[in-house]
């Protein structure tokens, strides 16, 4: 049987916007309208489901499943419907079994009651209820790879059609019958890449931090190991900086300190500095955040200038007495 998956914007029952459920991502139209048109997915009219999801262009190529060319629909598919966490990461939602997939937009002959309250008039992938599996969001943990081999490109679509799939939709469907999740090796090696180049990030951070404060006339040793709450410290004569270093693969400034980090941020700010290098593994362009006294307040100086913004999050260690 042919999957196909798409991938929507993320809800908890997806039975139309309520106060207990709304849509988060999605793309630019949810954003701009707060709403999507795959919003009422899992509610169910005379006992059929209407799914939709936004194509590239304005067809689902369904050749690509198992339909003929001048095809305008096809059946017996298994639609995985998939959805980015808001704490990150592709997972699956749920399903709808041996399906009907429409190659262009459906309009409804007579539009649903849910569908018509959230003004939507139309479909692209149909099936019958029972056929159809919602998963609970603590069930949501089969995770779908993105822009690797053997996973899901940036399309909403993908077809999964590839010998590279093959492996995952292979587990995909033990777990669709009640296996516990078994990752494809994809997203196994994807993680170990991920590391590798957070690795590879922080070490090029720490270089360019280092050449800097060097030319200056510092004497730069590092202390990361230590656990103290900043990675290098930089000796001038009685002048002694603590560095903290943090290393980004973009262009744009946003990093978050750890609590030991933090403390010290705070408790130490008249020799502490933040290092901020983007493009670490490019062009590293280094930035500092000090804090003035004539200012009475962190500033950034460098390629980045201006004040900053610190938003203070916290967190609880419970345990029972």
């Amino acid at each position: 049987m042919p999957y196909l998956f798409c991938n929507v914007g993320w809800m908890e029952f997806y039975q139309g916007l309520n106060a207990g459920d709304v849509i988060v991502g999605g793309g630019a139209f949810v954003r701009e309208e707060g709403r999507g048109h795959e919003i009422c997915n899992f509610s169910a009219n005379n006992g059929r489901l209407y799914g939709y999801v936004q194509p590239t262009g304005e067809q689902i190529k369904i050749e690509r499943i198992g339909a003929q060319i001048d095809d305008n629909s096809v059946t017996g598919i298994t639609v995985i419907w998939t959805a980015t966490r808001p704490t990150g990461g592709t997972v699956v939602v749920g399903w709808y079994k041996n399906a009907t997939v429409f190659r262009k937009y459906k309009n409804f002959r007579e539009v649903p009651p849910i569908q018509a309250r959230n003004g939507i008039d139309g479909y692209r992938i149909r099936a019958m209820a029972e056929k159809a599996t919602l998963l609970p969001v603590d069930a949501r943990v089969f995770e779908i790879p993105r822009q690797v081999k053997g996973g899901m490109g940036k399309s909403n679509i993908w077809y999964a059609d590839t010998p590279e799939g093959a492996l995952l939709v292979s587990c995909l469907s033990a777990f669709i019958d009640g296996d516990r999740p078994t990752q494809p090796s994809t997203s196994v090696h994807k993680g170990k890449q991920d590391q590798e180049r957070k690795v590879k990030i922080e070490k090029a951070a720490i270089r360019a931090c280092c050449k800097h404060y060097e030319a200056l006339g510092y004497n730069v040793e590092s202390v990361e190991k230590d656990n103290l709450g900043w990675d290098l410290e930089a000796t001038s004569g009685r002048t002694k900086l603590l560095i903290e270093v943090k290393g980004l693969s973009g262009s744009s400034f946003s990093v978050e300190l750890t609590p030991n980090e933090y403390k010290v941020f705070m408790q130490q700010k008249d020799d502490y500095r933040l290092a901020v290098v983007t493009n670490a593994l490019e062009t590293p362009t280094l930035s500092i955040c000090r804090y003035s006294k004539e200012q009475d307040s962190w500033v950034m100086e460098g390629s980045i200038k201006g004040k900053i913004d610190i938003q203070i999050k916290q967190s609880a260690s419970i345990k029972c007495i």
